[in-house]
């Protein structure tokens, strides 16, 4: 494993050169990436793989450290004639929004909402969460969420349009701070039925995983209720379902939307569409839930792990 890692961190710090780099038709992508510890280095490498393999770019690599200057990040950018940045991670986003002015600036690997810049929000896609629910759980006829409005309320309006294409009533409550979402979230677990009703929990800094989740997963068991997440943690701890990010998939994705910025002005914040899929396969059967063999080959990780 330490020799994996290993491997993993020259890689981020080398660029990266396919074999059909020299075709002077492909777009030149710039990905900057934090060297912070093993863990994330794996992601943003798993990502970088992804753009890498899209057959449209040449990709180069660039760690960003301490001793990183704008002028050598420049430097790059001049020789290799790049055509668009794609900045991975919350350490890359004000180094390379310097860089806006000149070319296309496209970020991943956090989680962002609509404020101007452009790139792909670790937020799963509300499209993509109603239909696994469909799939997983498909006698839900109501969800229940709690989201704060400068947060989350993009993806609300989403999931509304969701929610009606599917016939599902979706339930949005605003909460303005960490102690109201509390408040709603008691309101929600009060009212909600056995059967037809489920609760998504949103990655949304007013909806604290320590205190939230422990009571939602208590109510969800009692009351025989569906739970699902963005966290793919939830469902290791009992929650029946949770989508999180295919790395390399979602790496591709960057690629594409790095190609599309070229040719327009308009910013651009997409929800994540390039999921997983983790399923707790005790609390399916507390909720009465099976799967046939197919169902349970699409799932990537089944908990309880055997």
């Amino acid at each position: 494993m330490t020799r994996f890692i290993g491997i993993l961190l020259i890689f981020l710090s080398i660029p990266v050169t396919p074999a059909y780099a020299a075709d002077a038709d492909r777009t030149k992508l710039l990905v900057l990436a934090p060297k912070l510890n093993a863990a994330y280095d794996r992601v943003f490498a798993e990502i970088t793989t992804g753009i890498v393999a899209h057959k449209s770019v040449t990709a180069y690599s660039y760690t960003l450290t301490d001793a990183a200057q704008q002028a050598d990040i420049q430097k790059e950018i001049d020789d290799k004639k790049i055509d668009a940045v794609i900045a991975l991670g919350h350490t890359s986003y004000s180094i390379a929004e310097k860089f806006r002015d000149q070319l296309p600036v496209i970020h991943g690997g956090m989680i962002m909402n609509p404020n101007g810049h452009s790139g792909i929000s670790l937020v799963g896609s509300p499209a993509e969460f109603l239909s696994h629910l469909k799939n997983i759980a498909p006698g839900v006829k109501r969800v229940f969420t709690v989201y704060n409005e400068k947060n989350s309320g993009w993806l609300i309006k989403m999931a509304e349009t969701e929610a009606r294409k599917s016939h599902i009533e979706l339930h949005a409550l605003q909460a303005t701070d960490i102690r109201h979402a509390a408040q709603q979230f008691k309101k929600v677990l009060d009212q909600i039925k056995d059967g037809t009703d489920a609760v998504w929990l949103l990655f949304d800094k007013v909806v604290p995983d320590q205190t939230i989740l422990p009571v939602a997963l208590d109510a969800a068991w009692k009351k025989n209720i569906v739970l699902f997440s963005n966290n793919p943690a939830h469902a290791k701890r009992g929650a029946l379902f949770s989508l999180f990010p295919d790395n390399e998939k979602m790496g591709y994705k960057l690629a594409e939307l790095g190609i599309k910025q070229i040719s327009s002005n308009t910013p651009r914040v997409l929800p994540l569409s390039s999921l997983k899929v983790s399923i707790n396969e005790r609390t399916a059967s507390h909720l009465g839930l099976h799967y046939s063999g197919e169902q349970r080959e699409s799932f990537d990780i089944i908990y309880p792990l055997r």
